[in-house]
Order: structure tokens, then C-alpha cells, then sequence
């Protein structure tokens, strides 16, 4: 069988199609946010299309409770052999709508504050490094794994009103990239994906299955680091 996938950050798009693409390709689905109701709802919608998937909730700037989750999926579904890390401020996804970007939190780089960093650095950097060091001992001993973090476009190329998830996207992508090298030898892939399209249903390259195929390819081929989408 098929090592576990546990998909952090899951949601009804990008995280959904992930779950949907690992989980037909016979991996078991470890699906983990903050919003039990809302997951419960996620994973009875997988299990109705096949999908071997269970609902764990815990809010990844909390570090207990996201450990804590992992190692019960693992001893319910088996060993994590696959960790997909990509919470994010819930953009939206309907085509044309125009996100409102403080009110998702972003600030610009003069209005970029300790706090507006902290928020997004627990968000996308803490809750990462948490995950990896309560499912890399498992891959490294097993000699196989996965570890694919995805970011936005902020992780490569800075943009205007957005300082603050830059500091986070960015640092997460430099730190991916050394612990790519630093494992290369043990038979862990580390990739990260860089999205810089709105993610919505029906939009060519921005399509959440379109995005999940993308990982699902790169995960198969273990040949690169990092790719981008849409720039």
C-alpha cells in the first residue's frame, strides 16, 4: 500500500484536488485545518468518489495540535510519506473577483510591521518547519518521502501591498531549497511550486486539478526543486 499523504492547509480547491489526485493513486489521505466541521465535510466528499480520506483538525500556527494531528493520522492511516504544505489567506475563487489584500492580512513594505510579519511567518514558515520535523524522522528511517510546499508568486518576485507574505513565501522557499540539498542522498524529495495565477476552477493553468496534476508529476519525477505556474 501506498504511504499516507497528508495535506495541510486542505480546502475545497487546491487542497481537494491534491487529496482527489494522491488519494485515486492509492495513497490514504490525512487532511488537516483548522475548520473541523468544514474538513469533516471535505473528507465525506472524497470517501463518496473513492477516496480513502479522514479529517483532522488543527490550526497550523498552533504547533501541539498540528503534531498532534499528524501523529494520529499516522498511526491511523500508516506512515507519512508524503506531506503537501499550502495554508494560505483564502484568496478568491470565483474568476474576475478581485481579492482585497489587507483585508487578507498583506501589508505594504512601509506599512509592514513585526506583528503583520509574525502573522504571516507562523502562517506559512512555523506551521512548515512544525510539519517537517513531525514527519521527516519517519521518511528519513523509511529512506523515501516527500515534502512539497507551495507558495505563491511572492516567493520569488516581490509584489506592491503584499511586504509582509513576501518576508514569509520567500523564506520558506530558500529554506525548502537547502533542506532539498540536505537530503537529496536519503531518498527525500523536497519540491516547491510557485503559483502565479489565481486558483479557480475552469481557468486552464489556475485549475486546482490542473495544479495538482503539476504536483502529482513532479512528485513521480523527483528531477527538480522548484517550478512556477503562470509567470
Amino acid at each position: 500500500m501506498s504511504s499516507t499523504i497528508a495535506v495541510v492547509g486542505a480546502g475545497p480547491g487546491l487542497g481537494k484536488s491534491l487529496a482527489r489526485r494522491f488519494g485515486t493513486a492509492g495513497h490514504p489521505v490525512a487532511l488537516i485545518s483548522r475548520n473541523g466541521e468544514r474538513l469533516r465535510g471535505l473528507a465525506d466528499s472524497l470517501a463518496a468518489e473513492g477516496v480513502n480520506a479522514r479529517a483532522y483538525p488543527a490550526d497550523v500556527t498552533d504547533g501541539e495540535a498540528l503534531t498532534g494531528a499528524l501523529r494520529t493520522a499516522a498511526e491511523e492511516l500508516g506512515r507519512i510519506g508524503v506531506l503537501a504544505y499550502s495554508p494560505s489567506p483564502a484568496f478568491p475563487d470565483v474568476a474576475g473577483e478581485v481579492a482585497d489584500l489587507k483585508a487578507l492580512g498583506f501589508t505594504s513594505a512601509a506599512e509592514t510591521t513585526v506583528e503583520s510579519a509574525q502573522a504571516m511567518f507562523d502562517l506559512v514558515v512555523s506551521g512548515a518547519l512544525t510539519a517537517t520535523a513531525a514527519v521527516l524522522p519517519g521518511m528519513r528511517a523509511a529512506g523515501d518521502g516527500a515534502l512539497l510546499f507551495t507558495g505563491g508568486t511572492i516567493a520569488v518576485n516581490p509584489i506592491p501591498g503584499m511586504a509582509n507574505g513576501g518576508i514569509a513565501m520567500a523564506g520558506l522557499r530558500s529554506w525548502a531549497r537547502s533542506l532539498h540539498d540536505d537530503l537529496a542522498e536519503e531518498g527525500v524529495y523536497v519540491g516547491h511550486l510557485s503559483i502565479g495565477v489565481p486558483i479557480v476552477p475552469g481557468t486552464g493553468a489556475g485549475d486546482p486539478d490542473a495544479l495538482a496534476e503539476r504536483w502529482y508529476q513532479l512528485f513521480r519525477a523527483r528531477d527538480v526543486f522548484g517550478a512556477t505556474v503562470g509567470f
